[in-house]
Parts: structure tokens; C-alpha cells; sequence
């Protein structure tokens, strides 16, 4: 096209990608989503929640299509489903729900429509799901737009219905018209004897039915660093805005359950959830068969709900985790930092450093991103924010907050924009500054086992260690991603015109070390990197808060006798 920002593609993406809640065009808290402009209501004829989760564009170079009908020329649209069936509608245990992750793939150029992959813990079920939405995608290719239809031209037979309409109707086919019927035809799913799928059982499930097939213990670690980071952005100041997204059933419980503070009730469902998913030991298939008669009975309903949720998000299956290897010496001494945000010699921290390889886990470049690409070329560069930000961040990428007051950190120096920088160094600076301010439930959010199980892998001595709770702990969050280069001068209004993205403004400004990128867009996240810093406290501060009441006691009776 004339227009990179103009192709179906990227109207595609910017529609139905989801958006933090501060975005006013986005969706907020992932309560409903976008179908063909209009907000999804969600239906009370049966108890189904349904969540559509991604929507990623894969190039006709990626090697990551299962598709077999799809043609890869131009490239498709790769979509990601989970359906939640209640089995049984008057149990109030969600152990007997059943997740569905469906993903279809939509061809760019042909518009043909496939359901590759269909996860169900039978596999008739899944069979027959697949088989099922396989001739349901079938007519939504041949589906011809009501105006071409009603056209006698020549044209009628030849014109084909946009990306952006066939990707609404496939969402509102999953939304309003899944097969539930589906589930009852199954003489499995009624028997007594079939064992009830556990927590452990699905994510070992999930691991071996993503496009690549990963072990269980790699979804093992991609689920601590999730269930990390959304408990911090459970914990910060601005959690109504930035704790997203977060399952559907928590945020409606919230919004029902307390009208005048929902941002609180939020925090704690999260928190509980986190908690009762370690508690009942996904991590631990011995554990969790002990535990699996309890699972049944209730005390997990929480749990049922996060879990399938963290699975549905796409960079589950694609993503890296790796650590990052630290001398003997520097683990033993370890580090804090000056004023200068370099690190000094510290004798009681213990460090671990990690680092979240996220690739092409969210999708390949879109077709604007390329052109601009092409054209300008492309660099790395780094962004330090605060940890209680790093959810939203992976999830919904970086966005233009300078004239969000509430949100923005360090304001708009250079212009309105996303900072980032060529030095990972300065990152860092920029990480350690946003620790200087901490929410004071930050502190319960380390407190969980997420965290033990990430400072294990970073090859940090976990036996040794105190508990939690006698540490002062910080994680610093530096992303990598791949921007555009700054284009070349202007040196007249034709060329001025040219460089300049879909908003008016130039992709990206430069100014010394620092780049500022007008459009998230033209920003693609690859890596996470974080460092995890415990410093011991002082016996002092620590014995204090216990010892306070009584000093305050012995204090008032000794000025008592005095002045007696």
C-alpha cells in the first residue's frame, strides 16, 4: 500500500490487540473485548466464560505456522482462543471447568480461515471441537459480504470481505456462537471414573501442545515470572490502571463485590489466587495428587481462574527464560548502587539475575513496521521503569504516557514520546531511580514463593537465606526492543511529509544516548531483563515494629513514676 499504516494488517492489529485500561481506544481490564467496534456483552444464557486472548501477525517467512490449508503467501493473522466451559452448573468448584485453547490462523491475501490447534483435556473432545469449528471456519472464507452479494457487476463474484470482517465475525462466532453442545455428547466427560483434570495435568497439557513444544518445568518458570510481576502490579499505587490484564471473573467479582472500592478487592483476588495456585502445588504432581480430592471440593476457585488465564497469553509458549551468570565473588559480596546508579560493594545481598528471551513469541513484524524498517533501518535500545509496571508492559508493550500525569515517571524533556536508551546502563539508572518511591504493599508481593522459585534458577543459594520477610527486596526491569532508526533531516516538506508515521510525528527523534518513539507501535519488545536484589535488614528495624508496644509501655510508666 501507499500507506504502510493504512494496510489491513496493522487496522487489524491496533483494533483487536489489547490495550491497557489508560488508553481511552483500549480495553479496559480486559472486561469486555472489541467485536467489530462494538464492546462484547457477555452472555447469561449459560454459564461459559469465554476470553479471546492475542491476535499476532505471522510473516510469510516464519516458520512458526501449523497451518496445512492456510496459504503462508502475505502472510496471516494467527488468533488465540480460551473457552472456559462450566461442567456443571450448580458446582461451585471450578476444578470441574473445562479449558478449551483454540488457535486459528487467517490468510492475509486468500482470507481462507483455520482452526490449527485445539487443546482439550479429552482428545475426542478436542476432535470433535476442531471438527466442528473446521466447517465453521470453511464458511466463513466463503462468506460474501451482504453489498457484494446484492451487486449484479462483474465484480460480485471477485470481491472478497476485508481481514478486518472476517477477523469480527470468527470473534463473534467464539463469543456468542460456541458449539456448547459439544460438551454433553462426550460419555467420558459423565463417567464417574474418568479422574478430574488437575492443576499440574493442565499445564503439562499446555506444554505439550504449544506450536513448540516446550517441557513443563520451562512453563513451570514463565508462570513464576508471570505470577510475580502481576502480583506487583496488584501492589502499586496505580493498580486500577496498570494491574491488566487480568481475568474477566476477577474483575467483574471486584466491580460486584465492591462497588465503592473495586481497586482493592482486585489486589487481594490476585493475591489469593497466586497464593492458592503454589498452595495446591502446580509445581508438584505428588503434591498435587495429595491435594487433588480438596481441589475437587472447593478452596481453588481462584486458582481455576488464574491458571488457565496466564496459560492463554502468547508469550507462554514462545518465551525464554535464561540466567544470567554472576562471579562467585560478586554473588557473595553483591552490590547496591550510588547516587550515579552504579553499583557499590555491599556485604549482606544477595543478587540474581534473569533474562525473559521473548522473541517472536508476540508476533512477527507488521507490515508497517517492516516498510519503516526498510526504509530507516532498525536499533537496539533499553527502557528501566518500575517492577509494578512490567506486567502491563509485556503484555500491552510500551506506551505514550508523557501527558498522563499520573502515570508518566520522568515527564517529557525531549518531547512527548517513549524514552529509551542506547546504553542498557542508563536503563538501569532510570530502574533504580523508580525504587526510591515504593507502594507499601510492594513488600507483601515479594513475599511468595514465585519469587524463591526465580532467585533457585538464578543460581542463588536459597537454602541459605532468611525469610522473606527480613529483606529489604528490589527487581529492577530493563526491556530490550527494536526501534526504528531516527530518519535522516528533512531538507524540504515533501521529504518532511515522508518520514512521518500514521500520528503526524516523526517514528523516532534521537537526542544523544536517549531515543524517544512518538508511536508504541514502532516499538517491538524482545527481552526482559531482570535483576532481583535482597539486602539484609538491620536487626534494629527489623525487631522494632514487635518491640515497639512494649517500649512505648515501659516508657509512659517510667514518666509516670517520675512525675508521680
Amino acid at each position: 500500500p501507499s500507506d504502510p499504516n493504512d494496510d489491513e494488517v496493522s487496522t487489524v492489529l491496533q483494533h483487536f490487540r489489547p490495550r491497557p485500561g489508560f488508553v481511552s481506544s483500549g480495553i479496559d481490564h480486559g472486561l469486555t473485548r472489541s467485536v467489530g467496534g462494538r464492546p462484547r456483552q457477555r452472555q447469561k444464557r449459560c454459564r461459559c466464560d469465554r476470553g479471546f486472548s492475542s491476535v499476532q501477525f505471522m510473516s510469510p517467512s516464519s516458520s512458526g505456522s501449523t497451518s496445512t490449508a492456510v496459504s503462508t503467501a502475505g502472510g496471516k493473522l494467527r488468533l488465540t482462543y480460551l473457552h472456559v466451559h462450566v461442567q456443571n452448573a450448580e458446582s461451585e468448584s471450578s476444578s470441574s471447568n473445562i479449558c478449551v485453547f483454540l488457535t486459528f490462523e487467517i490468510a492475509v491475501i486468500t482470507k481462507l480461515v483455520e482452526c490449527v490447534q485445539c487443546s482439550a483435556p479429552h482428545e475426542s473432545l478436542a476432535a470433535r471441537i476442531k471438527s466442528h469449528l473446521g466447517q465453521r471456519c470453511r464458511d466463513l472464507s466463503c462468506y460474501c459480504p451482504p453489498t457484494a452479494a446484492a451487486d449484479d457487476g462483474p465484480s460480485a463474484s471477485t470481491l472478497t470481505p476485508s481481514l478486518f470482517l472476517i477477523a469480527s465475525r470468527l470473534l463473534q462466532l467464539l463469543n456468542n456462537d460456541f458449539p456448547t453442545s459439544l460438551f454433553s455428547d462426550d460419555v467420558s466427560m459423565n463417567s464417574s471414573s474418568q479422574e478430574k483434570e488437575t492443576l499440574d495435568v493442565l499445564v503439562h497439557r499446555i506444554a505439550t501442545t504449544v506450536p513448540s513444544k516446550r517441557p513443563p518445568a520451562a512453563i513451570h518458570r514463565l508462570l513464576d515470572v508471570q505470577t510475580l510481576l502481576m502480583r506487583c502490579a496488584a501492589a502499586g499505587r496505580n493498580r486500577s490502571k496498570i494491574c491488566a490484564p487480568v481475568p474477566v471473573e476477577f474483575a467483574n467479582s471486584a466491580a460486584l463485590g465492591n462497588k465503592g472500592d473495586c481497586t482493592d478487592a482486585l489486589s487481594r483476588l490476585v493475591f489469593a489466587a497466586s497464593n492458592q495456585m503454589y498452595t495446591h502445588g502446580f509445581h508438584n504432581g505428588k503434591q498435587q495428587q495429595k491435594q487433588t480430592q480438596q481441589l475437587q471440593h472447593g478452596g481453588s476457585e481462584a486458582a481455576w481462574t488464574l491458571l488457565p488465564f496466564l496459560l492463554s497469553l502468547p508469550w507462554t509458549g514462545g518465551s525464554r527464560l535464561a540466567r544470567t551468570e554472576i562471579s562467585a565473588s560478586d554473588n557473595a559480596k553483591n552490590s547496591n548502587h550510588d547516587d550515579d546508579g552504579n553499583y557499590k560493594i555491599t556485604s549482606k545481598t544477595r543478587v540474581g539475575q534473569l533474562s525473559l528471551d521473548i522473541g517472536t513469541a508476540l508476533g512477527d513484524e507488521s507490515p508497517a513496521f517492516s516498510h519503516y524498517a526498510d526504509k530507516y533501518g532498525t536499533v537496539q535500545a533499553y527502557h528501566g521503569t518500575k517492577i509494578e509496571s512490567a506486567w502491563s508492559i509485556l503484555n500491552h508493550g510500551l506506551q505514550n504516557l508523557s501527558y498522563n500525569g499520573a502515570l508518566s515517571q520522568n515527564g517529557a524533556m525531549m518531547g512527548a514520546g517513549v524514552y529509551l536508551s542506547s546504553s542498557k546502563q542508563v536503563a538501569e539508572s532510570f530502574a533504580i531511580k523508580a525504587t526510591e518511591r515504593v507502594p507499601p504493599a510492594l513488600s507483601l508481593a515479594f513475599q511468595h514463593e514465585s519469587l524463591i522459585h526465580l532467585l533457585c534458577y538464578a543460581n542463588v543459594d536459597v537454602a541459605s537465606l532468611d525469610p522473606l520477610d527480613s529483606y529489604d527486596i528490589t527487581c529492577l526491569p530493563v526491556f530490550e526492543a527494536t526501534i526504528i532508526k531516527p530518519p535522516p533531516p528533512a531538507y524540504d516538506d515533501n521529504m518532511a511529509s515522508s518520514n512521518k508515521c500514521s500520528n503526524g510525528n516523526y517514528t523516532t527523534r534521537q537526542e544523544g544516548k536517549y531515543f524517544v518513539c512518538t508511536d508504541g507501535e514502532f516499538i517491538r519488545i524482545t527481552k526482559l531483563h531482570l535483576t532481583i536484589e535482597l539486602s539484609k535488614k538491620s536487626d534494629v528495624w527489623r525487631f522494632l515494629p514487635s518491640r515497639l508496644p512494649l517500649a512505648l509501655i515501659v516508657l509512659l510508666v517510667a514518666m509516670i513514676w517520675v512525675m508521680g
